[in-house]
Formats: structure tokens, C-alpha cells, sequence
């Protein structure tokens, strides 16, 4: 039976992306606690930092890195709040030094369908 290193991402629709950052924001300690589907937290920094606008932090609140800024734009443009968004892993890739985590940000329930205005 294969591992399986990542959600199925085909039952919810969702935007897939990354941390960035991971090696300047994340302790060892913290990345070694997540696991796929660890939900995380998005929250908007006061002070971007290289044009990043929006961390990622842990369960706890510890932080791990920042999102990516053309995802910051979809999210915007998708009318979602980062403060308020359902974010969790969906892979850990290993990698030399820091392990690379994929993230998926659950998209809300589509609207109803609106009729056209008279």
C-alpha cells in the first residue's frame, strides 16, 4: 500500500500554495509537529515584510513563514479575509535543511445563484 503524502484535494474546492519563508520564520520544533491536515492560521501582518503581507502560523500561533504574494492577490480578488480562512497542510516535501509544506485554503460555499436584475 503507498504512503499517501498529501490530502485528496479533489473533494473541496480550494486554492493550493506554499510557505515561504520557512527557513528565516520557522523553528525546527514547530515544522517537526505538523502533519497533513494540520489546520493553520493565516493572519495579516501590520509590517510586510519583502512584500508578503500575510503570515502563516502554527496551531499554537508560533510562526512559520508567509504566503506567497500572488496568493495573497487571489485571495483578495476571491473576496476572502485571510483572518478568517480555513488553511491547513496537504504536503510536507522533504528538502536540504527545511522541508517544503504545501497548503491548501478551503474555499466558502459557493453563493446561490442570483437571478438577473429586471
Amino acid at each position: 500500500m503507498p504512503l499517501q503524502n498529501a490530502l485528496d484535494l479533489s473533494r473541496e474546492p480550494a486554492l493550493h500554495s506554499f510557505i515561504t519563508g520557512i527557513g528565516e520564520r520557522a523553528s525546527l520544533d514547530e515544522l517537526a509537529r505538523l502533519r497533513i491536515g494540520t489546520a493553520l492560521r493565516l493572519r495579516r501582518a501590520s509590517k510586510p515584510i519583502r512584500g508578503c503581507a500575510v503570515e502563516i502560523r502554527s496551531p499554537a500561533g508560533s510562526p512559520l513563514g508567509w504566503l506567497p504574494r500572488e496568493d495573497e492577490a487571489a485571495l483578495e480578488a476571491l473576496g476572502i479575509d485571510p483572518d478568517t480562512a480555513t488553511v491547513r497542510v496537504a504536503a510536507i516535501v522533504p528538502a536540504f535543511q527545511r522541508p517544503r509544506v504545501r497548503i491548501q485554503i478551503l474555499l466558502p460555499d459557493p453563493v446561490a445563484e442570483v437571478a438577473p436584475a429586471a
